[in-house]
């Protein structure tokens, strides 16, 4: 059985979703509430709960919507750096520099687009510890894959968890 979704009520979820993500990227996930995503949605807080339920719902939801092109966006990077290589494989700082220049130009960028979400993001990657939102965070792992795939390319004989390591400290420094 499938859900009807009228246009009105697809508007009212990207307005909540797009109020979620400002407030989760500004406040983290355990400071905003659902009265706060009410508010900046400009909607009645049944609304948000009609359409999400409860905060973990929006979170999820709001993390959903956007990784396809975050996951984009570093595979282009990945992408532009092979290009710009021309006949040769990547160096390793080139690889680093491929995966974090994205970030940094979206950050540095008022009004784009995932701006927003990759500050949420880093605030979910900093809230590692909590056990509700280990499976959330669990779907950002596709952009460290692409990653993680990369690196091991260029190191083979390197075990994966010393690949693991460096990815960690990599994505650890963009958070922070």
């Amino acid at each position: 059985m499938s859900v009807r979704v009228s246009v009105k009520g697809a508007e009212t979820r990207k307005v909540i979703l797009d109020a979620s993500e400002i407030l989760f990227a500004q406040h983290g996930y355990h400071a905003t509430s659902l009265r706060d995503i009410a508010c900046e949605a400009d909607v009645r807080l049944s609304l948000v709960h009609y359409h999400f339920g409860n905060k973990h719902d929006i979170f999820s939801a709001a993390m959903d919507r956007k990784i396809g092109d975050l996951l984009g966006a570093v595979a282009a990077s990945f992408d532009a750096a092979d290009h710009d290589a021309a006949f040769r494989q990547l160096t390793i700082e080139e690889t680093v520099a491929a995966f974090v220049l994205p970030f940094l130009s979206i950050a540095a960028t008022p009004g784009h687009d995932l701006r927003h979400y990759v500050v949420m993001t880093s605030h979910l990657m900093s809230s590692y510890r909590m056990p509700e939102l280990r499976p959330i965070l669990a779907k950002l792992s596709v952009v460290s894959n692409l990653f993680e795939k990369r690196i091991a390319m260029l190191m083979p004989g390197t075990n994966e968890a010393d690949i693991l390591a460096g990815i960690y400290l990599i994505e650890a420094a963009l958070i922070f």
